[in-house]
């Protein structure tokens, strides 16, 4: 039985949910993602499949795209209805007492607890996830190293990871043989951790004038710190201090997220997600930071930090 579920509204993220279900079966196998689309035989009951799989995965994937929240039929908003199917798949997941993780696409933003029908509300205390477009790739690729752990690791292989586990093993197996002949032949130097040393330049403090799309001029400061190639601390944004979420250092990159809310006149605010990418060059930290899926659109801002002075 699959290990991990997919749910999706199909008039609003089927084509990201197809792009993720790619990469977890590849990651996966076949037999370990569910989809309805695909996964459901003709003359199957849908609902009783559904139920079937979800009483059998491990991690449910909520994919909340723009439209997620206000698609609606005749009138009526589709997650009020007690029979949508998308409503009855959340619900199902959080009974089951399993992991269910919201992940976000299309620039959408997580519904607050209010937005969301009381069978349901519980989706809203859920720690998100961003996908985006600009860093799909990467962002993909640590959406499976967080799934990893509650996915059962006796399910994991399947005749084609074995395979790629095979060649895998094989090329260490060069490696070891090439540098084994190395030392042979005098070769002993061993190459210095280039990764740690990244690290332990990129961690403290930093200190950066930003200048935003509409004119304001403001300090920010990041206390960053890293450990195993994870990113943890803060980084302020209109002089708040933010919370890094989804921090990672990857090759010579520094990628990380923070959140913060968008108010105009009276009315709601609504959640805006802060993408950085920095890159370290001569001792700076060169930025650039993309917001979105508040209620205002803003291009991407470039800046530099540099390290506070130690006082």
């Amino acid at each position: 039985m699959p290990g991990i579920f997919i749910s999706y509204r199909r008039d609003d993220q089927a084509g990201f949910a197809g792009r993720l279900a790619d990469v977890l079966v590849s990651t996966f196998g076949a037999d370990n993602v569910f989809r309805d689309i695909e996964d459901i035989h003709p003359g199957e009951d849908f609902v009783v499949a559904i139920e079937k799989q979800l009483a059998a995965v491990d991690v449910m994937l909520v994919m909340i795209g723009p439209a997620w929240l206000t698609a609606s039929r005749n009138g009526t908003r589709r997650l009020d209805e007690p029979d949508d199917f998308v409503r009855r798949e959340i619900e199902a997941g959080l009974k089951s007492g399993k992991t269910v993780l919201p992940v976000l696409v299309g620039g959408a933003v997580m519904p607050a607890e209010r937005d969301l029908p009381p069978a349901i509300v519980a989706l809203a205390r859920r720690q998100s996830f961003i996908l985006s477009d600009i860093g799909w790739t990467s962002d993909v690729a640590r959406l499976v190293d967080v799934v990893k752990p509650f996915f059962p690791a006796s399910r994991r292989p399947t005749q084609r990871s074995r395979l790629l586990w095979g060649l895998a093993a094989l090329a260490v197996i060069v490696l070891l043989a090439v540098g084994l002949k190395g030392n042979w032949l005098g070769h002993s130097e061993v190459p210095k951790p280039v990764a740690s040393e990244l690290a332990q330049s990129l961690a403290g403090r930093w200190l950066a004038t930003v200048k935003y799309d509409w004119g304001a001029e403001h300090a920010e400061r990041f206390e960053l710190r890293l450990e195993n190639g994870e990113v943890h601390g803060t980084a302020s944004y209109l002089r708040v201090a933010r919370t890094v979420e989804q921090g990672v250092l990857k090759g010579e990159q520094l990628n990380f997220v923070t959140r913060s809310q968008e108010v105009v006149g009276d009315g709601p605010g609504r959640e805006v997600t802060h993408r950085y990418r920095a890159t370290l060059k001569a001792g700076e930290l060169h930025f650039v930071l993309e917001s979105g899926g508040g209620l205002s659109v803003h291009p991407p801002v470039e800046f530099v930090a540099r390290r506070e002075a130690e006082r």
